[in-house]
């Protein structure tokens, strides 16, 4: 009986170990972990995009633009007299003195007061009192008594009147 190892072919001497620079491996290294980050991203930027398109807009603010001109004029203007107590002596705007006979005004809502100049500059980009932003004008229907009360007093009256229990002005 022959022998085996005469019909089988000769065994062929085991391979070389591969050569691999550190520098090729370091490489790849890099290019997967970028390539992981790139897909991670894409992801991400997909999920805002449906979630931003299929959420409802939000509720858009009305702009405080300011008070028109005619709403301006018809805010209640005085001389300032240093008598006249209970009034501050300077203008929380401009941190001047009020000088005697100064034109000052007085806001209906909140009873502060400042320079016409001072004030008008305001409430031209503003709708509401610089020192405690309380809204000047609330929209209001003509029909129903929309107005300006003109003294301090009329400000005390209404505020009596008003239910305790009412949030609305």
């Amino acid at each position: 009986m022959p022998s085996p190892n005469r019909f089988s072919p000769p065994a062929a001497p085991p391979p070389e170990p591969l050569a691999v620079d550190s520098d090729v491996v370091v490489i790849l290294a890099a290019l997967l972990c970028a390539l992981i980050c790139v897909v991670g991203l894409a992801l991400v930027a997909r999920c805002t995009w449906i979630r931003r398109s299929s959420a409802p807009p939000p509720p858009q603010t009305p702009a405080n633009r300011g008070l028109k001109k005619k709403i301006l004029r018809s805010l209640p203007t005085e001389s300032f007299h240093p008598s006249a107590a209970g009034r501050p002596a300077d203008c929380p705007i401009c941190l001047t003195e009020f000088g005697d006979g100064d034109p000052i005004r007085v806001l209906p809502q909140c009873g502060h007061v400042f320079h016409v100049g001072c004030v008008d500059t305001w409430l031209g980009s503003h709708s509401s009192c610089p020192s405690c932003r309380q809204i000047l004008v609330v929209g209001r229907c003509n029909k129903c008594g929309g107005g300006f009360p003109a003294r301090e007093g009329e400000l005390k009256a209404r505020d009596d009147d008003r239910d305790p229990d009412s949030f609305l002005p």
